[in-house]
């Protein structure tokens, strides 16, 4: 997608290199698995990572705010009900992890390379940033019932 910067709105293994991630992929029988390592290389560039398995990718997109975070997941959401394709997302205040994989037949797929490229332009779309600018938890300023008083 142009006019996104690869270092923004996410994070990567550390460490990991791209020739390890490709040498470990396991592509679902079936599919073009040229179009797929293409795919997966373009997004390795913009801070997806192979999962331990090596059938899935996987990013956490970082947001200012909670209700960014969890729209975000909705536009992810909206597509995957259309395409019948969905992704395993954990969301927290103020970012989303987004893991996507095929399951039949196993492997990484041309479908899940797709929803991850719709992942990132959908990240733009809502003002991803870096890590250090997503919304964090902070202590409540008010004692919760049954928290020892100092």
């Amino acid at each position: 997608m142009a006019g996104v910067n690869a270092g923004v709105g996410y994070s990567t293994a550390a460490g990991a290199s791209e020739e390890q991630e490709q040498a470990q992929v396991q592509i679902s029988p079936g599919e073009d698995a040229e179009q797929v390592q293409q795919g997966l290389k373009e997004l390795l560039e913009k801070g997806w990572v192979l999962d331990g398995e090596g059938m899935g990718i996987q990013k956490t997109f970082y947001f200012r705010t909670y209700f960014k975070a969890v729209s975000f997941m909705n536009v992810i959401a909206s597509q995957s009900a259309i395409k019948k394709h969905h992704s395993t997302m954990t969301v927290r205040i103020g970012s989303v992890d987004v893991h996507w994989t095929t399951h039949n037949p196993r492997g990484l797929s041309s479908k899940d390379i797709a929803m991850a490229q719709h992942c990132d332009e959908g990240a733009q779309l809502m003002g991803a940033v870096a890590e250090a600018q997503g919304k964090k938890c902070s202590p409540p300023s008010v004692p919760l019932m049954g928290s020892p008083s100092r």
